[in-house]
């Protein structure tokens, strides 16, 4: 019976240390990932001080246009405090003439607003109030942790709700790109006031954990075992939430919104087939573009006459302009 007991609490140690090293290993995927002390905030706080956005500012009409313009404009930080007690962060550019059209536009991973002037410029052309939400973890984010959009997509509705309490006539489209994009998709899967009238998702992923699994080896050179399902551990146990429950493709097929789902057909860090899952899936009204040549979040400026005809005519469709 000694014998048994020492081996057993052997077993025991030996298990407890395994468990032990293996959260760890998920410790340190997640907060290297998704704290906004890891990658997501390394890149510096000037985005022409990052050399290859310098090279595209200098190199691209488009790009230079529209960092010129949201930097002029000096974006008003607005903040919401939701019902949590979070505070949460988002930058305005009203219309130059009273408008009830407004534009949610969503950043991507490792971005943040002044990158989502690509599109701002062009909605603020056509007469669009722009509200720019600062996503969970990034930069003026108070919260500590990027969520993927699984927490994002209801900060998203509270700053909708905001729009809808300061211009009860507004009509809104929710657009984004990459995770901008899935949570765009998550908005849609959720019970909206009558104001939000179209939604446009541009190379977001289906879910969350799909996406990791793809990445997982490409980005961290990790294998998926134990590293993906230690951090999705982790997740659940010290934050509240699984990765898989993280579902764009679920929320459209819920969806009631009317959306149009964008995706470059060379983008590898959302691999395109993603597309067809998620627009596949819609039970809404919808329409897609697939963008030839372009790589992820690149459609706006490989083929700019066809991505912004197609928007156009969308939000014509459905915003009633």
């Amino acid at each position: 019976m000694a014998k048994l007991n020492r081996i057993l609490k052997t077993a025991c140690t030996a298990a407890a240390v395994a468990g032990g090293a293996y959260l760890a290993s998920g410790a340190v995927v997640y907060e290297g990932a998704l704290s906004r002390w890891g990658f997501i905030n390394s890149e510096p706080e000037e985005i022409l001080n990052k050399p290859e956005n310098m090279e595209m500012y200098l190199r691209d009409a488009n790009f230079r246009k529209a960092d010129d313009w949201y930097v002029a404009a000096n974006p008003a930080d607005t903040k919401l405090v939701n019902a949590v007690g979070e505070t949460l962060h988002a930058e305005i550019i009203n219309a130059e003439t009273e408008s009830h059209l407004w534009a949610v536009l969503l950043h991507g991973y490792h971005s943040r607003p002044r990158l989502m002037a690509k599109q701002g410029v062009v909605f603020h052309e056509m007469g669009y109030n722009v509200l720019f939400p600062y996503m969970r973890g990034h930069r003026k984010s108070e919260q500590n942790h990027c969520t993927m959009g699984y927490l994002d997509c209801f900060d998203v509705i509270d700053w909708i709700n905001y729009i809808v309490s300061i211009d009860p006539d507004s009509k809104i489209v929710v657009s984004g790109c990459s995770m901008g994009g899935a949570t765009t998709m998550l908005v849609t899967g959720e019970t909206l006031p009558e104001n939000v009238k179209c939604a446009i998702e541009d190379c977001g992923y289906s879910n969350c954990y799909a996406e990791f699994e793809a990445q997982i080896g490409e980005t961290l050179h990790l294998p998926k075992f134990p590293f993906l399902t230690a951090a999705n551990a982790y997740s659940k146990l010290f934050y509240g939430w699984d990765f898989k429950d993280c579902s764009p493709v679920d929320a459209v097929a819920r969806s009631k919104t009317p959306t149009l789902f964008i995706h470059g057909m060379e983008d590898t860090f959302v691999p395109f087939e993603m597309l067809y899952d998620v627009y596949d899936a819609c039970a809404a009204e919808k329409d897609i573009l697939e963008v030839p040549d372009a790589k992820h979040d690149e459609s706006c400026y490989a083929h700019p006459e066809l991505y912004w005809p197609k928007i156009k005519a969308f939000l014509a469709q459905y915003m009633g302009e």
